[in-house]
Parts: C-alpha cells; structure tokens; sequence
C-alpha cells in the first residue's frame, strides 16, 4: 500500500487547451463534481490504460519470441487446461 504521503493531495499549477477545460467543465457541471476531481478521475484512466497497453505489449512480444517448439508446447498446454475446464464445469 502506498504511502500516507503519496495518498495526499498536491496542488499543481497546468496549462490547458480551452476546448479541453470546455469538456471538463461540461461534465464537471453535470455531475456536480469539482473541476479537480474530474480531471484527477480522466489522469487515473488515462494511467490505467497506459499500463495495461503496457502489459499488453510485453504480452505480444513474450509471444512473438517464441520459437515453433515452444509454441507447440504452449498450444498442448492450452488444450489440456481447455479439456480440464471442460470436466470442471461439466460435473
């Protein structure tokens, strides 16, 4: 678990385009949520779905490495824990 200090809130000082401030707004207004929490809610997302594109592409890159050998291997193994899952969810 992080840090009491890294759970505290920080002031920050940014520069944003006025069509973005615009949407923030927008949607700060409709949900009766402070501009802040919003833009803290869209900077969480954002972070999220960086890091999962990150895990993805370490994903994709481990499976590009693999050589035939280790692909058939992994192919059988996907089939026995296919057959396994079968006879779990079947009895």
């Amino acid at each position: 678990m992080p840090s009491t200090s890294i759970l505290r809130k920080t002031k920050l000082t940014v520069t944003i385009s006025g069509d973005v401030v615009y949407v923030i707004d927008k949607i700060a207004k409709e949900k009766g949520t402070p501009r802040s929490q919003i833009m803290e809610e869209m900077l969480r997302e954002g972070l999220l779905k960086s890091k999962k594109r990150a895990i993805e592409k370490d994903i994709e890159a481990y499976y590009l490495s693999l050589t035939e050998k280790e692909k058939k291997e992994d192919r059988e193994w996907a089939k026995i824990a296919e057959e396994s899952a079968k006879r779990t969810w079947n009895d």
